[in-house]
């Protein structure tokens, strides 16, 4: 007997997985379970299989979802095999496509995409890693995962989020001050930090540009305990304003404001400095960024300014560099020598 087994699909309201045979089915049956992020939530004992027999279901909660087939004939099993995954975000009734291997999605407000890389061997600390903003996704490209080969030497957790909500960047918070990207991202760190039974004092959160403003934002809100922050936007509205220089960024500009576009400008240039001044305690900073970069002058001073105010320690390593564009040769070295240190350092107390 011949069985092929197809991809498992969306068709509203139900999930349903094609499978084929070919050959004489007297004595066959059939039986299936049923995965919803990895764990069993309905099994199918083994009925008579015929040319009509067909597996569909209808989802009630968003998930990752998969099914086992078995097919066995007069009591041998002949099949066993687990179809392909389905990533639905019911909230928009919509699939998800994972295009990077090991790509995982977490639902919570929204899906998030993200990477985990648990340690190799027994550790207490978590990096994140936060993207990046490429120059393809003003123009509606796909984001992309940042120094995954860079923090491959260091022997810890690893989590790696991508900011990708309704097709384009959101900069981990969500549009016009909604904050719903931002919390199902917070739900996924804070999930991966209790399995791994780590404190937030040794979440170190990391990244660049975009991903260096939302270290930055989430340390500082969220009190983990250490970032390493390469040249971001602390005025993010007024960076984005000056990089809307085509209809297309111009529109994705215009969703990240939101339908008040004068409260957008305001929540966005004031969302990291807010929370410089409403915090009583702050993360361990450490800063990097080109000083020809127009990131220094225009974005970090104003915000060291009011960090020296409150006597808040930071460090910053001032690089001998002018376009932002060179951020990730030097920033890259900078983050592993220092993500290095600092578990090392704990590792040795």
């Amino acid at each position: 007997m011949k069985i092929e087994m197809s991809h498992l699909a969306y068709n509203k309201p139900d999930i349903q997985l094609p499978f084929f045979t070919k050959g004489s089915l007297w004595g066959c049956e059939f039986a299936y379970y049923i995965y919803q992020d990895g764990n069993i939530i309905k099994k199918e004992w083994y009925a008579e299989l015929t040319q009509d027999s067909h597996i569909r279901f209808q989802p009630i909660y968003s998930g990752t979802y998969q099914i086992r087939l078995f097919i066995r004939k007069k009591g041998t099993l002949l099949y066993n095999e687990l179809s392909t995954k389905l990533h639905l975000d019911l909230g928009s009734g919509q699939t998800i496509e994972a295009n990077f291997p090991n790509e995982a999605v977490f639902y919570s407000d929204v899906p998030v995409k993200y990477l985990f890389q648990p340690a190799k061997t027994k550790s207490d600390h978590l990096i994140i890693s936060f993207s990046g903003l490429y120059s393809t996704e003003f123009k509606g490209g796909a984001p992309v995962y940042n120094h995954i080969r860079t923090l491959a030497p260091v022997d810890a957790h690893k989590l790696f989020i991508l900011d990708s909500y309704q097709d384009q960047f959101c900069y981990y918070v969500g549009f016009g001050g909604s904050h719903d990207f931002e919390r199902s991202v917070v739900s996924l760190i804070t999930t991966i930090a209790n399995q791994h039974n780590i404190s937030p004092q040794n979440i170190i959160a990391t990244g660049s540009s975009k991903g260096g403003a939302a270290s930055l934002y989430y340390s500082m809100k969220y009190h983990y305990g250490k970032a390493i922050i390469g040249a971001p936007q602390v005025y993010i509205a007024n960076y984005l304003y000056r990089r809307a220089n085509s209809e297309s960024m111009k529109a994705r500009f215009n969703r990240i404001l939101g339908e008040d576009s004068q409260y957008g400008m305001q929540f966005w240039n004031g969302l990291i400095l807010n929370q410089v001044n409403v915090n009583t305690t702050f993360p361990e900073l450490y800063f990097h960024v080109g000083k020809g970069d127009f990131h220094y002058a225009e974005h970090l001073q104003p915000l060291f300014k009011k960090l020296d105010q409150k006597e808040v320690p930071y460090t910053l390593d001032l690089a001998d560099y002018e376009e932002h564009g060179d951020t990730g040769l030097y920033f890259t070295p900078f983050l592993l020598k220092k993500v290095t240190e600092l578990v090392q350092e704990k590792n040795e107390v």
